[in-house]
């Protein structure tokens, strides 16, 4: 795949590889559940609240795609869609895709921290439609390599799509962080990690949505102390 390269999504002017993306490499690759509808994504890239790398073709064909939420209050960032289209899985675009944006991303934006969620491989399988939406083990094993930890809190994704629900079952990875949040490898400033879920979940379910708890609980484990630790992934 050495045709292939990384360009940078432009807003409302790539409305249309944004959703030839949507069909051939995002939608099967998540579960309906953990994907947002299209017209959504094509809102918050336009109002700059999304950044979207894309591994095209030499006709202009996106082959594979890493998105990064943003935050900027609080300089505070999520990966997310991180996907190649099924028939190119295993060939190094994924790394390609990381080694391009990362450097990218870190220079414009100087994020404090940038996460990202990855499926837990000891949490009970969810139940699913019988799809391939790629290896969630290797998803993980990717983050691994490039240095990511994980935080012991019980995570869970906002939910996407009215009736969709929030998703558990999931780890949130902290991939970089800098001194100003991170004094020591091996911890970070608990604040950071709240702000950052009190603004996902806003953004995500808006504020009109009854609480069922869980994210409740998941706050109070980011106030028990002014750090939370930074974890190994095995």
């Amino acid at each position: 795949m050495d045709d292939v390269s990384v360009r940078f999504l432009e807003g409302a002017a790539d409305a249309g590889t944004l959703r030839r993306l949507y069909d051939t490499v995002i939608a099967p690759s998540f579960l309906p559940a953990e994907r947002e509808p299209v017209e959504k994504l094509s809102r918050v890239l336009a109002a700059d609240e999304l950044r979207g790398a894309i591994a095209v073709t030499p006709d202009g064909e996106p082959v594979g795609a890493l998105f990064l939420e943003w935050f900027a209050d609080i300089g505070a960032a999520l990966l997310c869609y991180f996907a190649i289209r099924p028939d190119l899985r295993g060939q190094g675009l994924g790394r390609r895709l990381v080694a391009a944006a990362a450097p990218h991303w870190r220079a414009t934006l100087k994020p404090h921290v940038v996460l990202a969620e990855a499926e837990d491989p000891d949490a009970p399988v969810a139940d699913d439609d019988g799809g391939d939406y790629g290896d969630d083990d290797a998803r993980l094993r990717l983050y691994a390599g490039f240095g990511a930890r994980r935080l012991p809190i019980p995570y869970l994704m906002p939910e996407l799509a009215p009736g969709a629900g929030r998703q558990p079952g999931l780890l949130l990875l902290v991939v970089e962080s800098d001194d100003v949040v991170s004094p020591a490898r091996d911890r970070i400033r608990s604040e950071i990690v709240e702000g950052f879920l009190v603004r996902y979940f806003a953004r995500l379910e808006g504020g009109d949505r009854d609480d069922d708890g869980r994210l409740g609980r998941l706050l109070a484990e980011c106030r028990r102390a002014e750090f939370l630790p930074l974890l190994d992934l095995g």
